[in-house]
C-alpha cells in the first residue's frame, strides 16, 4: 500500500540498512537490485529511498556483468524505477546502460511480457534525447509494429502509455510505424 506510512517507513529502513551495510548491498543479485529499485521508487521523494536508489543505479551503470545478469522483468523493473528520477545523473547513466543492452539484445526485447514491454517503453521516454534510449525504443517499436499478438495483449492503459512514449521519437521509422499500427487498432 503506497499510501501507508508504515510501508514507507519499512522500505526506508531497508534503504538505510543497505546504505550502512556494504556486504548486504554487495550481496544483491541482478533480480534483487531490480526489485529493490522498484520498491524504493514507490516513494521517490523519501531521502533514504532516493539515496539508496542512486547507489543501486551506480552499481548498475558501472557493472556490465550485473546488467547482463538481469532478465527481462528485472530490466523492466529497474528502468521503470529509474524513470522516477530522470534528472539524476546516476539514474540516467544506469538507464542508458540498460537501454544499450535492450537495443543490442533481441532476445531480451522478446522476453518482455506486455506489461513489462509497456513499462519499459514508457520508462525510456523519460530520456528521449539520449541515443541509447532512442535506439532501444526504436528496437522495441519494431517488435510492437510487427507482432500482432503483442499489440492485442496490450491493455488500453499500456496502449496509451506506449503511444505517449513513442511520440517522443517522431523521426524514428519504427516508432512512427508502431504508432500508426497502434492507432489503427
Amino acid at each position: 500500500n503506497f499510501n501507508s506510512g508504515r510501508c514507507e517507513r519499512a522500505v526506508a529502513r531497508l534503504a538505510r540498512h543497505l546504505q550502512r551495510n556494504h556486504p548486504a548491498r554487495s550481496s544483491l543479485d541482478a533480480q534483487h537490485i531490480g526489485l529493490a529499485l522498484n520498491a524504493f521508487s514507490k516513494w521517490p521523494d523519501n531521502p533514504d529511498c532516493q539515496s539508496m536508489a542512486y547507489l543501486l543505479a551506480d552499481m548498475l551503470a558501472s557493472n556490465r556483468r550485473l546488467r547482463h545478469a538481469m532478465d527481462g522483468q528485472s530490466v523492466a523493473n529497474a528502468l521503470n524505477a529509474l524513470s522516477k528520477w530522470p534528472d539524476t545523473p546516476h539514474c540516467a547513466d544506469a538507464a542508458n546502460a540498460l537501454a544499450l543492452r535492450l537495443a543490442n539484445d533481441r532476445n531480451l526485447r522478446y522476453v518482455l511480457k506486455p506489461q513489462e514491454f509497456g513499462n519499459t517503453l514508457n520508462a525510456l521516454s523519460k530520456w528521449p534525447d539520449t541515443p541509447d534510449c532512442a535506439d532501444a525504443a526504436n528496437a522495441l517499436a519494431s517488435r510492437l509494429a510487427n507482432e500482432r499478438s503483442l499489440r492485442n495483449a496490450v491493455n488500453p492503459q499500456h496502449m496509451a502509455n506506449a503511444l505517449n512514449a513513442l511520440s517522443k521519437w517522431p523521426n524514428r521509422a519504427n516508432c512512427e510505424k508502431a504508432t500508426d499500427v497502434l492507432a489503427g487498432r
